[in-house]
């Protein structure tokens, strides 16, 4: 079977990213406790500045995690990160933890147990989220006297402003790492080619967040490349996936002027765009709307001139609607190209190709012009 690497890729990437930026914001808040132990009289001033995120209640915790984040054994890391939720089973860093699980469990190709520990990354972040949430609405309700009298109590006492920007860009971070999970348990069963649970995690996915393109665009891309072997199951999974592409490529022109995409470059904008249009297309090819699909995946060639699935796909719609010549074209060009489709579009190139010329003679010199129009 051949099948594209849709955006699930990216669900590792945002892990990294993301774990690796809270723990840097929490490593420089140690630094600065430890700065301010040694220096009283600088502590006094700093009092109730807004914190917002995990922190170690002690050094042993604080190093136990700092250690985890600097393994770069993929089994040294599970290790490790097993033995800090083990430890410290009610730090404000095992969701972190879980998330260092996931990622050094994918790069083992232990699938099965990456989807895992992603479920437990969701149910601890959401239950860390869930506290911050209940400290800031409490925190809104205290007088300043209130919180006078706490720091009374306790220097060290830190209030949680909920319309500070700082909050809301923590939980704003909070909501795609959770999606970011769900997409890596999406993408761990389709390397385990488990399909029925790939569909399920992605419509979880959509009840948490149901206009998150990224989700949107790797449900129906899966939807697309794994069709049932039931013509009528096949039907009603492609009425959903077009549904669910639409509602992607809709939302794309809003998604790209969006603060979430701001580090996102052109070529990623390219690479995404195209991917919604490869989807649509291939939906399109099940259905059997032929005119529609070749118009998709050509789309889909604009922004993304060098993919060779597109183009054997692109060819395949013009054999089942008798256009042997512009066939033979997008074939040509996917072998040019080669990759996981190279093997397939040649052996349909080849039959086209003999079925027109009378013997293979020349099909090289064939596939080598078809290469030089890529892009054309």
């Amino acid at each position: 079977m051949i099948g594209k690497r849709g955006p699930a890729i990216w669900a590792m990437v945002i892990l990294l990213i993301l774990s690796l930026s809270v723990w840097a914001a929490g490593q420089r808040r140690n630094q600065q406790q430890q700065q301010q132990q040694q220096q009283p009289q600088q502590q006094a001033q700093g009092q109730g500045q807004q914190q917002i995120g995990p922190q170690a209640k002690n050094k042993d915790e604080a190093d136990a995690f700092n250690s985890l984040v600097m393994e770069q054994n993929p089994a040294n890391k599970v290790a490790l990160a097993e033995a800090f939720v083990a430890k410290f089973p009610d730090s404000e860093f095992v969701s972190y933890a879980q998330t260092f699980r996931v990622t050094a469990y994918a790069q083992l190709g232990k699938h099965k147990e990456s989807a895992a520990a992603a479920e437990q990354a969701i149910d601890t972040t959401i239950k860390f989220g869930e506290k911050l949430v209940a400290k800031a609405e409490a925190d809104s309700k205290l007088s300043d006297k209130e919180k006078a009298d706490i720091k009374k109590k306790d220097k060290n006492a830190v209030f949680i402003d909920k319309n500070s920007p700082q909050y809301q860009a923590f939980m704003n971070q909070t909501d795609q790492r959770i999606l970011a999970y769900y997409q890596s348990i999406i993408q761990s069963y389709q390397m385990l080619n488990d399909a029925k649970k790939m569909l399920e995690w992605g419509e979880k996915a959509l009840g948490y967040k149901p206009d998150d393109i990224n989700t949107l665009a790797m449900l129906s891309n899966v939807m697309a490349e794994r069709p049932p072997l039931n013509e009528d199951e096949k039907q009603k999974q492609m009425k959903r996936a077009e549904e669910l592409v639409n509602q992607a490529i809709m939302l794309l022109p809003a998604f790209f002027q969006s603060p979430e995409a701001a580090n996102i470059n052109a070529a990623q904008k390219e690479e995404l765009t195209a991917q919604l249009h490869y989807t649509l297309g291939l939906v399109y090819l099940h259905q059997k709307r032929l005119g529609s699909s070749q118009q998709e995946l050509l789309t889909a060639l604009k922004s993304k001139p060098n993919d060779p699935i597109t183009y054997y796909r692109l060819g395949i719609a013009y054999v089942q609607e008798m256009k042997n010549d512009q066939a033979m074209e997008a074939l040509g060009k996917s072998v040019f190209l080669k990759g996981v489709s190279e093997a397939n579009a040649r052996e349909l190139l080849k039959q086209l190709y003999v079925q027109k010329n009378k013997s293979e003679q020349g099909m090289d010199a064939f596939i080598a012009s078809s290469g030089q129009k890529i892009g054309q």
